[in-house]
């Protein structure tokens, strides 16, 4: 902790406190309005146009060009799993067929 004070929330892109007078809160953290940009391209971003993945927030381009494919597949295997009735017989290996074939 500071010598002086300080403390409080920390910018995820700088490391460094975030007052509420520069404060953005996206992806359960506390930015800096400065440091809130692309993680690719670098460029600006604002709480109406970025997405997030990972802690890491991303212009819409760089996120569709990207990172969208991983995330739909995360989300189709997610959405799947969750509406099978009866936890999702379709996640258990089939059963193997009984008999006495020990010699």
């Amino acid at each position: 902790m500071p010598q002086w004070g300080g403390g409080g929330e920390v910018c995820p892109r700088c490391q460094k406190t975030v007052y509420p007078a520069e404060k953005l809160l996206a992806c359960s953290a506390s930015w800096h309005k400065g440091c809130f940009k692309c993680k690719t391209c670098n460029g600006i971003l604002t709480l109406s146009n970025y997405k997030d993945f990972s802690q890491d927030v991303y212009c819409r381009s760089c996120y569709q060009d990207k990172l969208h494919p991983h995330e739909r597949n995360r989300k189709q295997l997610e959405t799947k799993f969750s509406r099978q009735p009866g936890g999702g017989a379709s996640s258990t290996p089939a059963a193997a067929p009984a008999g006495d074939e020990e010699e």
